[in-house]
């Protein structure tokens, strides 16, 4: 792409950032690892350098920083779904998913003993290869350290705990940074699908204005294509599948 080309793709997936909050709110704005009743084992958090752009999980979850919600209080309500579950005629509760205008939950039960919640950008969508590869960080995390998650409290538990959290957090800074920059791509391609298809669709517009309004002035006849054209390009977009 040339110079000219990459200053407007950023622009673009600039304008597209912030009309779904990616400025804000990442992809994976955190997990949370817990226990069958909801106690809290372990807590992976994205955060940029500047703590102003945006808090932890517990900040989002807040109506304000004075009455921060705290994080064993979150994963203890979505335990609540499981107990429901088995307290009814729900079988076999696998996962579930909660959507807000700006973040949505998904909860996965593991291995019976475990719980993983998801806290995501509500814009955010995986493929069913980067779900499994998400469910597989930490499939493998349980299978290797079982026993130190179930026995979070201990003390050689906890300087494990301190270093999986660390490695968490620059795991999730990794996939929220690929995730972008694939979003990034796919975005860009569709509009250069979409200016392949305008333009055999240009003079189909202004050839059929031109023959049917041929009585109207040509400055209005060029502005008319031009809104048509916009109005086509901008509905087309909307509806043509992510890539």
């Amino acid at each position: 792409m040339s110079t000219i080309n990459n200053l407007i793709g950023r622009k673009l997936t600039k304008i597209d950032n912030f009309s779904k909050n990616f400025h804000q709110i990442p992809p994976i704005l955190g997990v949370i690892l817990a226990d069958q009743y909801g106690n809290t084992i372990l807590v992976y958090e994205y955060n940029y350098e500047d703590s102003k752009n945006f808090g932890p999980i517990k900040s989002f979850l807040s109506d304000d920083d004075a009455n921060l919600l705290e994080i064993d209080l979150i994963s203890m309500y979505f335990s609540s779904f499981k107990t429901f579950a088995g307290q009814t005629n729900i079988k076999n509760l696998s996962h579930l998913e909660i959507h807000g205008s700006n973040i949505k939950a998904q909860i996965y039960f593991r291995f019976n003993d475990f719980m993983i919640i998801n806290f995501l950008n509500s814009n955010t969508y995986f493929n069913s290869i980067e779900k499994q590869n998400i469910m597989n960080h930490f499939d493998k995390l349980i299978q290797n350290f079982e026993y130190e998650l179930k026995n979070f409290n201990e003390e050689k538990s906890r300087s494990l705990l301190k270093s999986l959290k660390i490695k968490g957090n620059l795991w999730l800074k990794k996939v929220n940074r690929n995730y972008m920059k694939k979003r990034r791509g796919n975005y860009l391609k569709r509009h250069q699908i979409l200016d392949n298809l305008m333009l055999n669709l240009e003079n189909i517009i202004e050839n059929e204005i031109n023959e049917h309004l041929e009585q109207i002035p040509e400055e209005i006849s060029i502005n008319l294509a031009r809104e048509i054209k916009n109005k086509i390009q901008d509905r087309m977009f909307d509806l043509m599948p992510n890539l």
